[in-house]
């Protein structure tokens, strides 16, 4: 083995230096302890690798011999060092393309690097094993480096999100650390690291390197580095045996949580959730809104120490969730004495907070993935992490964690998956059940025809008994007036959902209504605002204060409230069902519901053939006879097909669990169809610090409605290396819009607390050969509008004044209206400021 440094360390006043034998040394030793098997279970070495393992980890840092780098960080001023690209110096004794593939893999594992590494070893059998292989190396090598920087300069807290351990102080003195999981065969490893310091003078870096050379040299040579300080510690791990509460029933685990004030005790269904979800699972959970489906789902995993990842279907449930499971999570870190994780995994945020005993939350906005004990997270961003999309480095550790058996996933609210995604959906739920990952699928109103399609992948079906409904008034006025009656309930002081189908009739509502109690909650509201205006409702709720709630369907969900009187638009049953579940959700006294108006917008569907006529004989009646089950009769659910995401679908998984490397161009374009093929874009307020997503149709009108609207397009610099500052290019690049970010300026006054009311009119639509190609004209702010004819194609045109953007039509007929205008081809382009 060659020498050189592996690490260094600043401290104050002297800066310390580990070889690179100690380093690769300490990391061949963790995995000569590893626990082996000969099957491919997680963290565990396999007996047909392992001695290729062991030879790639020998070597596995060896290029830091010729790459090391001493440098000033430009912001802090502070000494810092690189040794970038030595994982591509493969030591000339390392002879075995296995081995050597693990040391040019070993600091990316990014999805494309894994995926082509892996697929050299097809005909040997070994590439479903290398990425676990790889990952025990990486794992091996982090704990090593971990435990250094604790050591020798003296930084302690949770590792980074990458390591699939938690390292906790403990044991025996203080060198002594408790690891968890334990991937140990013994149940003690010691670690002897030692390291070189020299007295540091507020020299150059050019010095300091200097002095790393100089080291190696002299033990080179056999004599006396001079100037230099050996220290030498030595490090004892140990499993952590604290244990989580591995609770033996679900009556202890539950009694550990309040609601207000009292512990909780599980229902029948809890019950039997929990002692079923010990075992293998695929299995549907059926119960009615306010059955408690989702502790149900979640405690078992939560009292087994697993990783638990609930899916949902809009935002403002996870916004719910997140109190929900913060309090749950925060409660056991105080009982076991440890630190717990939630990640929230949006297309909005991607944050992973920590909660520690003491009560302490710390959140951070680095990359997650998936380090946590809870994951709450939507079907859209599940898809992108099932497929390893991530920016930079170590994305396959999502496919990786996923495909966990200690991971859980639980897909709730699933009956509200139509089209685009209920085909992602079926085809997610056949991928894991085939890969034998563990989940449950719930829902209050799933129609028999969704349940025939998911029997296949399901090993039974969990119901709760039919228990006694809560009592619900229903009202239906076909000329009344929500405005009147919500001013009327709420100075009676009592907690009323308001709930219609748009959000600037939302918006009005709120401007005539707003005072002290009156919120207003929905999709176009930024995240901060959205979130905090929920908790303050929720609080209300929870202490039986009056409130009144005016919000969009992006409310009505799985969201647990406990509201009196529901006041609601005309809306389809399957859409009234949900939203009388947040009406006296706890069966305590009596709820009211009123129904208003005659007309349902045809843009936003059609009711089913009788609805009207059933809501007016169910007037006056309370549901709680019948009329809530004669409600979920009447709902129709529509059958759709989407063979071109099945195929995306089939495509993708083909590339990342087949390694079939023809797909690599399709990957490359990081696009996944979750909902439909319709992408969104971002509206920016004009500070820039408030944003939402918004479908890029909604911004499409006529030449005559167009507002000037500057449009960026915002992009990763650096992006293979892991970067992760944004380039805004202006005017936008033309071609597809899938994978791309385009960033729309909001042109008219914002107010925070209403959100993005008005949609500007932004992109012209202009007419295509294909029908199923939907393409848009963006003229840049400054340029003048051009009359144009003719055909227009961005394959061909990518320049101009104007930019073409396209993507595709939500069906094989797009029905392009006769009316849109003939274009053609605008002058030589301009160039791009970034």
């Amino acid at each position: 083995m060659n020498e050189g440094i592996g690490r260094v360390f600043f401290r104050e006043g002297e800066v310390g230096f580990q070889l690179l034998s100690n380093h690769q040394a300490l990391v061949v030793h963790l995995l000569e302890k590893w626990r082996e098997s000969e099957g491919e279970g997680p963290l565990e070495l396999s007996t047909r690798t392992r001695e290729r393992v062991l030879e790639a980890a020998r070597y596995h840092d060896d290029g830091k011999r010729f790459t090391l780098r001493i440098k000033r960080d430009e912001e802090s001023g502070d000494l810092t060092y690189s040794f970038r690209g030595h994982r591509f110096r493969v030591a000339p004794e390392v002879t075995d393309p296995y081995a050597q593939a693990l040391i040019r893999g070993h600091h990316d594992y990014s999805t494309r690097e894994v995926v082509s590494l892996a697929s050299d070893f097809a005909e040997e059998g070994l590439h479903r094993r290398f990425p676990e292989d790889l990952f025990l190396l990486m794992m091996a090598d982090q704990l090593e480096a971990e435990l250094a920087v604790r050591l020798f300069e003296g930084k302690s807290g949770e590792v980074r999100p990458f390591v699939e351990f938690d390292l906790l102080p403990g044991g025996e003195g203080e060198e002594s650390f408790l690891l968890d999981p334990w991937p140990f065969q013994e149940d003690r490893v010691e670690l002897v690291f030692q390291v070189y310091f020299h007295p540091y003078r507020e020299e150059e870096p050019k010095v300091v390197e200097c002095w790393g050379h100089e080291l190696v040299g002299a033990l080179g040579r056999g004599v006396k580095p001079w100037g230099f300080r050996r220290e030498e510690r030595r490090v004892r791990l140990q499993p952590w045996q604290d244990g989580r509460l591995m609770a033996r029933s679900a009556d202890q685990f539950y009694a550990q949580f309040k609601r207000q004030g009292t512990p909780m005790n599980p229902t029948p269904l809890q019950e039997k959730v929990f002692r079923t979800a010990g075992d293998d699972l695929a299995h549907l959970l059926l119960a009615s809104t306010g059955a408690g489906k989702t502790e149900a789902a979640a405690f078992p995993a939560l009292a087994r120490g697993e990783r638990l990842v609930f899916v949902l279907p809009t935002r403002s449930l996870i916004d719910d969730l997140e109190n929900r499971f913060s309090t749950y999570l925060q409660t056991l870190a105080s009982r076991e004495g440890r630190p717990k994780g939630l990640v929230v995994d949006t297309g909005h945020r991607q944050v992973r907070r920590l909660l520690y005993p003491d009560g302490r939350g710390v959140q951070e906005r680095e990359r997650h993935l998936y380090h946590a004990d809870v994951i709450l997270t939507t079907l859209d961003k599940l898809l992108y992490r099932y497929f390893g999309y991530a920016e930079g480095a170590k994305s396959y550790t999502f496919p990786r964690r996923i495909h966990d058996r200690k991971t859980l996933f639980v897909f709730d609210e699933v009956h509200l998956y139509e089209a685009t995604a209920w085909v992602n959906f079926r085809r997610l739920i056949a991928s894991l059940s085939e890969a034998g990952v563990r989940f449950l699928v719930m829902s209050a109103t799933m129609p028999e025809a969704y349940q025939k399609e998911l029997a296949p992948y399901l090993l039974g079906h969990l119901e709760a008994q039919q228990a006694e409904p809560p009592s619900r008034l229903l009202y239906y006025l076909p000329q009344g007036e929500l405005g009147e009656l919500a001013q009327k309930s709420f100075r009676e002081e009592r907690r009323v959902l308001l709930v219609v189908e748009e959000v600037r009739q939302a918006a009005e509502l709120y401007r005539a209504l707003r005072g002290e109690g009156v919120f207003l909650y929905h999709g176009r509201l930024a995240d901060r605002v959205r979130k905090g205006g929920f908790r303050e409702v929720k609080d209300r709720d929870e202490a039986r204060k009056p409130y009144l709630l005016i919000t969009t369907p992006a409310i009505e969900v799985g969201v647990d409230l406990d509201a009196e009187i529901l006041l609601t638009s005309l809306c389809p049953p399957e859409n009234l069902l949900q939203r009388l579940g947040r009406v006296n959700r706890r069966g305590k006294g009596q709820g009211a519901a009123y129904v208003v108006g005659e007309v349902y917008p045809e843009y936003l569907g059609r009711l089913p053939e009788g609805y009207l006529e059933l809501l007016r004989e169910l007037s006056g009646k309370d549901l709680a006879g019948g009329g809530e089950l004669r409600l979920k009769e009447s709902i129709r659910y529509p059958r759709y097909l989407d063979s071109r995401a099945e195929t995306l679908f089939e495509m993708l998984q083909e590339y990342v669990y087949r390694l079939d490397l023809t797909q690599e161009p399709l990957y490359r374009k990081g696009f996944v169809a979750t909902r439909g093929w319709t992408p969104s874009v971002r509206l920016q307020a004009q500070a820039g610090e408030d944003e939402v997503e918004v479908p890029v149709d909604r911004l499409i009108g006529r030449k005559e409605e167009l507002t000037p609207v500057r449009v960026v397009e915002r992009v990763w610099a650096n992006r293979e290396e892991g970067g992760r500052r944004w380039m805004k290019v202006y005017p936008p690049r033309s071609g597809e819009l899938y994978g791309r970010e385009l960033v729309v300026s909001y042109p008219y006054d914002y107010d925070p607390a209403l959100g993005f009311v008005e949609l500007p009119k932004v992109f012209q639509r202009i007419r295509h050969p294909d029908p199923g190609r939907v393409q848009l004209l963006y003229t840049p702010e400054r340029a003048p509008a051009e009359s144009q004819e003719g055909v227009l194609d961005s394959d061909q045109f990518s320049g101009g004044k104007g930019r073409v953007i396209w993507y595709l039509g939500e069906s094989a007929w797009a029905g392009l209206p006769e009316e849109l205008p003939q274009v053609e081809e605008p002058a030589e382009a301009e160039e791009e400021e970034a």
